[in-house]
């Protein structure tokens, strides 16, 4: 009787399994589930990165903001013409100068040159044009 409830038992589920096998609207909707299952996790991973990507932008981007403040505190500190004369008197050893120290030296206005006597190439042709035309 035990080999008969096992042969019965074995031959449902072959039925089973064959109107299983042959439903394949049935297969191929599972097959789509699952299908659409993976692309949502994987799509949802890619985002999870993203949010960490900019969450990483974000804290280097503050980081980057106190280090810009820091340094602009700095130079505001260094153009200090106070601090600058205070360095220049104390680690320097300089000093303003008395009024017997100050020497005044005329320029005098010259003529601005054109470009073409700092021509390398030019500026010999100009300096031999330049003597026939003066005699």
């Amino acid at each position: 009787m035990a080999k008969r409830l096992t042969k019965f038992s074995n031959k449902s589920y072959n039925i089973y399994r064959n109107r299983l096998l042959n439903n394949r609207p049935f297969i191929f909707t599972i097959a789509i589930v699952i299908i659409i299952f993976a692309a949502v996790i994987i799509l949802y991973s890619q985002v999870a990165g993203l949010d960490r990507e900019i969450l990483r932008q974000k804290a280097e981007i503050e980081e980057l903001n106190k280090t810009k403040t820091t340094l602009v505190g700095d130079i505001k500190a260094v153009k200090s013409s106070a601090q600058i004369a205070e360095e220049a008197m104390y680690k320097l050893g300089m000093v303003y100068p008395s009024e017997d120290q100050i020497v005044y030296i005329d320029s005098g206005e010259e003529e601005k040159v054109g470009d073409i006597n700092y021509n390398v190439f030019l500026s010999p042709i100009v300096s031999v044009l330049r003597s026939f035309t003066r005699d």
